[in-house]
């Protein structure tokens, strides 16, 4: 009877209907990757030194999407109305790397008379590929609300313009209207080297520096003077960060917001309008008010109460825009295209971009100018130097037959620098503002089958800055299924302008192989070595081992 009962629950149990259940899905990426390097430090008034790079670094990136719950109409993983914009995309993405470097040329000493320093307390930009955890993005992200017209998201994000990329941890969200317009806000903490688990790239232009000063008051106002931070020996003793590096202003939050206003589905037309402040509070004492011989205001002068309680780092307006006209029934192809930054903080347009791709059948032809005047971060102590504009304009040409193996490319450009009293000889005679460089190559490759590639580089520049000349010659064919092999044979003349000495002709030549262990899981080992006149034997080996994991996939 036991077993009778047992029976007819079981084929209850199964005949009953089964609750929904909740899934998603997910990549998995792990890359490593191992470096060893002997670097040649040249030296005017002791001899040469010769510096071992020895640097790990570990990626791991994780996407996961199709997140949702099987209850209410937001969070159905498959909306069964044809319509796709009512289905909200959930999703997460991450992308982290530990990065260390332990050869002599980060985690050296340096002799100053009978003191002996580690390299990274002497130059603080060693610091960033010393011992680093960062978190390039983390970002959280809801997709297709209120039936597609907005998207959410949060966390640790990239904002990337045509002129400019930056990263800030906080909120954005993008609005789409039904008359082809989109409208985007943002805002949060930028993202600095002093930020949880930052990477040192997304530090402002013009801050990563070390040896940074404070303002020391005088007798009367207006007679202080910038003195370096005395911070007394440090208390520890860090191989992996500086322990006499200490800038304040670097370490305040920096809260960042701004909008943008888009085009949105236009055929074949993008356009974006967009605006971003950046602001950071000034720092106040460092340690007591009474550690100088007059009374301490702060970090900044302030006697007169000048001394404002927030600054402006960045204030930019960037414009840009793509289109595409298909002619001759598609065989023909105009791709014009442009952007432009202002700086409010400047008052000048520092960054100006424009071209137009032409192709017609298996030509193309790209005309393209870019201007870029300096700028940085309005707490950079270089806003107090001066810094002059170029422009350089592009000229490619590019050949690719539809269905050939092979293709080729010619590229012409020049580049005019503006520089201060550059050619003055004698009171009174004239003044170049203006240096010429410029140059051009060309190349083609030859790929007969996925596995089999041939190409070939050439390249000369010269003018302002000294003269480059030379080429490059690359083999790469599958010598078995699994096996990958590659080959490159390089040959490069150069000069500097400033340094006279550095002339010389440098041969290299290099030898690669991949060898794929499984779908998704390969490993590469790379050996080159370069020789030249000034460096008998530079010898660099690169290892990297890529996983992915893609179940379902």
């Amino acid at each position: 009877m036991v077993r009778w009962w047992l029976a007819a629950l079981a084929i209850a149990a199964a005949s009953a209907p089964a609750p929904s259940a909740g899934a998603y899905e997910f990549e998995l990426i792990a890359r490593t990757i191992g470096q060893a390097e002997e670097l040649r430090s040249l030296r005017f008034s002791r001899p040469d030194l010769d510096l071992a790079r020895r640097r790990f670094t570990q990626t791991l990136a994780l996407s996961v999407w199709d997140i949702g719950r099987p209850h209410g109409d937001w969070w159905r993983l498959y909306d069964p109305e044809p319509d796709d914009r009512r289905r909200v995309r959930v999703s997460f993405q991450t992308y982290l790397r530990v990065d260390h470097d332990f050869g002599d040329y980060t985690g050296g000493a340096i002799f100053t008379g009978t003191r002996s320093y580690d390299a990274i307390d002497l130059v603080p930009e060693l610091e960033a590929s010393s011992l680093q955890l960062d978190v390039l993005y983390a970002t959280f992200a809801a997709e297709g609300l209120a039936g597609g017209a907005i998207d959410l998201y949060a966390g640790r994000q990239l904002g990337l313009e045509a002129l400019d990329w930056y990263a800030y941890d906080g909120l954005s969200a993008r609005f789409t209207a039904p008359w082809h317009a989109a409208l985007e806000l943002f805002g949060g903490l930028q993202v600095r080297d002093w930020s949880p688990v930052a990477s040192a790239a997304t530090e402002p232009d013009g801050t990563s520096s070390g040896e940074c000063q404070e303002y020391v008051e005088g007798a009367t106002p207006g007679s202080g003077s910038w003195r370096p931070i005395d911070l007394g020996r440090p208390d520890h003793d860090s191989p992996f960060r500086n322990d006499y590096d200490f800038c304040p202003q670097r370490e305040q939050p920096m809260p960042t917001f701004g909008a943008a206003i888009a085009l949105a589905g236009v055929p074949r037309v993008t356009a974006r309008l967009a605006y971003r402040r950046s602001m950071s509070p000034s720092p106040d004492l460092i340690g007591t008010a009474d550690n100088h011989d007059f009374p301490d205001l702060g970090y900044y002068p302030d006697e007169s109460g000048q001394a404002p309680g927030w600054g402006t780092n960045q204030e930019l307006v960037s414009l840009e825009g793509r289109a595409r006209f298909d002619l001759a029934g598609g065989r023909a192809q105009v791709t014009p295209f442009a952007a432009a930054r202002y700086s409010l903080l400047h008052a000048l347009v520092d960054e100006a971009y424009a071209g137009v791709r032409m192709r017609l059948g298996a030509h193309s032809l790209q005309p393209e100018a870019y201007y870029s005047f300096p700028t940085f971060d309005g707490d950079s102590i270089f806003n107090a130097f001066s810094a002059q504009p170029y422009v350089d304009v592009r000229l490619t040409y590019e050949l690719a037959p539809r269905g050939a193996a092979w293709s080729a490319y010619a590229r012409g450009w020049l580049r005019r620098f503006r520089v201060e009293d550059a050619g003055r000889a004698m009171p009174g005679a004239g003044v170049s503002t203006g240096e010429l460089a410029g140059g051009g190559e060309a190349g083609a490759s030859w790929r007969p089958g996925p596995d089999r590639l041939a190409r070939v580089d050439l390249f000369r520049d010269g003018g302002y800055g000294g003269r480059r000349t030379g080429g490059f010659a690359l083999l790469s064919w599958r010598a078995l299924p699994p096996l990958l092999l590659s080959t490159r044979l390089s040959a490069v003349d150069f000069a500097e302008d400033l340094q006279p000495e550095l002339d010389a002709t440098s041969l290299g030549v290099q030898i690669g192989a991949t060898y794929q262990i499984h779908d998704g899981m390969a490993a590469s080992a790379v050996a080159e070595e370069n020789s030249s006149a000034l460096d008998r034997s530079q010898l660099t080996v690169f290892l990297l081992l890529d996983l992915a994991f893609r179940p379902e996939l």
